[in-house]
């Protein structure tokens, strides 16, 4: 069954709400670029309160390898997103203390190939636009190479992002079947705070096409 993350989790209303609505991860942004950015004593006071078979991920943009332990330890995190530039070696580090997901871009590479993706050797990789272009107003992933993605879905556990909402993950679910779908701005009635009934809408699509 693909699994839902919700992302950009700021309060303890949404992350509770979220949490009893399904969700499989809720998603914590520590990278101060980001308008969902939230602090790690913050953030740790809402993961004291979640349910333990919840997954709570902290994303990370390029940052510091003892900030990341430090956050991570804090806030008592399950799995680390690198959402950046950061190297292989980098990613490895983590992976004898943590579950680690990578972010790719692949409207920035140059090829797509899934030969290059797996040197990183780490447990999921996710498909998405930067967060440098989403500052610029580009979210969603082409449906050309959401096609090429569907390539590998049987050959890593691929998370898909980017513009996912209510409105157009069933369309997508039909052209990829990914390991789980990441989603924040598509489920927000203001940057920051979900709308909780997008969210029960958006796991609702994810879990009933599935079983279709």
């Amino acid at each position: 069954m693909v699994k839902v993350k919700i992302c950009g989790i700021t309060n303890l209303e949404d992350a509770l709400a979220c949490s009893q609505l399904g969700a499989d991860a809720l998603g914590f942004i520590f990278a101060k670029v980001s308008p969902r950015y939230i602090s790690p004593l913050k953030a740790k006071q809402i993961v004291r309160k979640l349910d333990p078979f919840i997954t709570k991920v902290g994303v990370f943009v390029d940052e510091d390898r003892v900030q990341v332990l430090r956050i991570a330890k804090e806030v008592g995190l399950n799995v680390l997103q690198f959402h950046g530039r950061e190297s292989i070696h980098f990613c490895k580090f983590f992976l004898s203390h943590f579950k680690v997901i990578k972010a790719i871009f692949p409207q920035e590479a140059s090829s797509l190939s899934l030969e290059n993706i797996v040197k990183f050797g780490v447990d999921g990789y996710l498909f998405d636009v930067s967060w440098y272009k989403k500052l610029e107003g580009k979210r969603q992933l082409k449906k050309s190479i959401i096609k090429k993605l569907a390539k590998f879905t049987s050959k890593i556990s691929l998370i898909l992002s980017g513009g996912l909402n209510p409105h157009n993950i069933e369309d997508i679910l039909k052209v990829i079947r990914p390991y789980a779908v990441d989603v924040a701005s598509g489920v927000e009635s203001i940057v920051g705070k979900k709308d909780i009934d997008k969210v029960r809408e958006f796991i609702r699509k994810v879990k009933l096409y599935e079983a279709t």
